[in-house]
Formats: structure tokens, C-alpha cells, sequence
């Protein structure tokens, strides 16, 4: 796993604002002119030091910890390349649809008139066929999660059209 700069970066800047602390604290308490040690300065400095120190060790913390994520989380970029494949027309479609997609898809549109709801191979969408006034018209909609979400990606959208409209 690559390390990420900016974390190491705000870590010893961290380090470094305690230390300072602690180090100016020590030479302004030490400045008296009676050569007597102001522990109120030294301690003022040192946690002044100390809490601007951690609070970039924490965003270093964060940074890492995001880091880690995205190394092991796919890009979204290679994950459209792995999903998107052509629908192969053989493939075998389960055209029945849970009724609980169906009452979730047909909330969504309650007010416009859905003429056909339909399964494509694809798990997880559907297509959705409309009648209107100037004709029919079709939105590819994502049930796989907890409500209807209607698809913008292109490639999906149009692979699924295109698999609709070789249907016979």
C-alpha cells in the first residue's frame, strides 16, 4: 500500500508543534530576571504545544484511515468496465418481478401512467415503460436498493434499452 505524503507531512508537523512547545515553554519560563523557572509560561506553552500538535496528529490519523479505504475500495471507473457487458439475448431473465419492487416502482411514478414494468437480465434493474399523451416512452430504474432509483449512468441505460428493443 503506497503511503500517503500529506499524512506524513501533518504527522511531523504534529510532532514538531509539541516539541516547539515544550522547548519555547522552557526558554521563555526560564527568562526571568531573577533566574527563577515560571512554570506558568512553561506549562502554557507545552499544552498550548501539545493540543495544536495533536490536533495534527488526528488529521493525519484521518487522512491515513482514507487513505486505506480508498486502496481497498475499486475505483468506480474499473468497477463500470467490470459490470458493464453486453445483455446477451439467450440469457436467461426471471421475468417475474417481487411485488415489493413493483409497489416501490409504481409509488415513485404515481403520477404518470406506467404502462409496463419489465426485468431486464441485469440484476438489481428494470426498465419501466410510460404512456403519455405524444406516445410511450421508457426510464431504466435500479430496485436493488432501498428505494427506486432512476439510472443516469449511459452505458446502463442504453445496454438495457438495447436488450428491450431486440426483444420480440
Amino acid at each position: 500500500m503506497n503511503e500517503n505524503i500529506v499524512a506524513k507531512i501533518l504527522f511531523i508537523i504534529g510532532i514538531a508543534q509539541m516539541s516547539i512547545g515544550l522547548i519555547v515553554g522552557l526558554i521563555l519560563g526560564n527568562a526571568d530576571y531573577h533566574g527563577v523557572m515560571n512554570w506558568s509560561i512553561v506549562f502554557m506553552w507545552t499544552i498550548g504545544g501539545f493540543i495544536s500538535g495533536m490536533l495534527f496528529l488526528g488529521f493525519s490519523e484521518i487522512i491515513k484511515l482514507l487513505h486505506a479505504i480508498n486502496e481497498k475500495t475499486p475505483s468506480l471507473q474499473k468497477e463500470a468496465f467490470q459490470i458493464i457487458n453486453p445483455l446477451e439475448e439467450d440469457s436467461p431473465v426471471s421475468r417475474s418481478l417481487e411485488e415489493s419492487d413493483k409497489q416501490k416502482i409504481e409509488e415513485k411514478y404515481r403520477d404518470e401512467e406506467i404502462s409496463e414494468i419489465i426485468q431486464s437480465p441485469k440484476e438489481g434493474y428494470c426498465l419501466v415503460k410510460f404512456k403519455s399523451s405524444a406516445g410511450y416512452y421508457v426510464k431504466v430504474v435500479n430496485v436493488a436498493r432501498f428505494g427506486v432509483e432512476e439510472v443516469h449512468d449511459t452505458e446502463i441505460k442504453y445496454t438495457i434499452i438495447e436488450w428491450y428493443n431486440n426483444l420480440d
